[in-house]
């Protein structure tokens, strides 16, 4: 015999109420989703005539195209803590308090990664815009992976299939990009071309870009875009690990440790600050200054 549910008219008003806000709460995230990505387009961008957007569906070669783009502007000699840095995700800078001191900061050539739509995106006229294209099953397949790396748990396959035909993400960006892809700004590349050719594609991206590939160069720009070397140093590409600012030498996850120089970094009314806070409860649970 099944239990019968205890509070019916409670369970039936907060079921409501539960379904409203979270009704309310998505048309208020999409309302401050558009507000913010419009200021960061036509406020903190301040579109520059060289600047370079890498245009993809999502698990299209993005990453791999950044790192060609950015190893062929500096000749393959283009370092950084991390692809963010010098390759931004520009649909999510909106996200960062400080990303217009960011973009300011930023050399010409800018290169910016996105997966907005042509229409959300509006790319200014002036840049150039290298879209990269990938067939459905391979891109579905990689942002599967993609998702359980970022998740830490293994997803059901099944139902992320089924959940990815219904959004249709992949088709409605084809769907706006494909129109624009002879445009004279836009460069249109094939990741099965970047597989079967990369020597090819590396020599036409780079002509497209004004940097033509020097005989000289090809070596390291071919080491340096292989698969062997991101992943050597698959930290540096890890959307985990994101950051747009380089650390200072000897930072990181795990810093110096020891003892005694906190006291010594604080200012002493930061100091001080920090003692008064902390009396009241260490007093309250008799804790003394030696027992932490």
């Amino acid at each position: 015999m099944a239990p019968r549910p205890t509070r019916p008219v409670l369970r039936a008003v907060l079921n409501a109420l539960a379904t409203f806000l979270a009704t309310l709460k998505g048309v208020h995230q999409m309302l401050f989703d558009a507000v913010r990505w419009s200021r960061m387009r036509y406020v903190w961008l301040k579109p520059q005539p060289t600047d370079i957007f890498i245009a993809t569906a999502p698990k299209a070669g993005t990453t791999w195209t950044q790192q060609i783009v950015f190893q062929l502007l500096t000749r393959g000699r283009g370092e950084f803590q991390h692809i963010d840095q010098v390759a931004p995700f520009v649909d999510v800078m909106s996200l960062i308090p400080h990303a217009e001191r960011l973009l300011d900061a930023m050399p010409a050539p800018r290169v910016f990664k996105t997966h907005l739509t042509y229409g959300v995106l509006r790319p200014p006229a002036a840049c150039r815009i290298i879209y990269v294209t990938r067939v459905a099953s391979d891109s579905l397949l990689s942002r599967y992976q993609h998702d359980c790396l970022m998740q830490g748990q293994r997803i059901d396959f099944d139902r992320y299939v089924q959940h990815s035909l219904r959004a249709n993400e992949w088709g409605r960006h084809l769907a706006s990009w494909w129109p624009h892809r002879a445009d004279p700004n836009v460069l249109h590349v094939r990741y099965a071309d970047l597989v079967a050719d990369r020597e090819a594609c590396l020599r036409r991206i780079g002509a497209f870009l004004g940097v033509p590939v020097q005989d000289e160069d090809l070596p390291l720009l071919m080491e340096k875009t292989g698969f062997e070397y991101m992943k050597q140093h698959d930290a540096r590409f890890d959307p985990r690990l994101s950051r747009h600012e380089p650390l200072d030498p000897g930072q990181g996850f795990v810093f110096k440790g020891g003892v005694g120089r906190g006291k010594q970094t604080l200012k002493p009314e930061q100091q001080a600050r920090l003692d008064a806070r902390d009396k009241a409860l260490r007093q309250k649970l008799l804790i003394s200054d030696e027992a932490l």
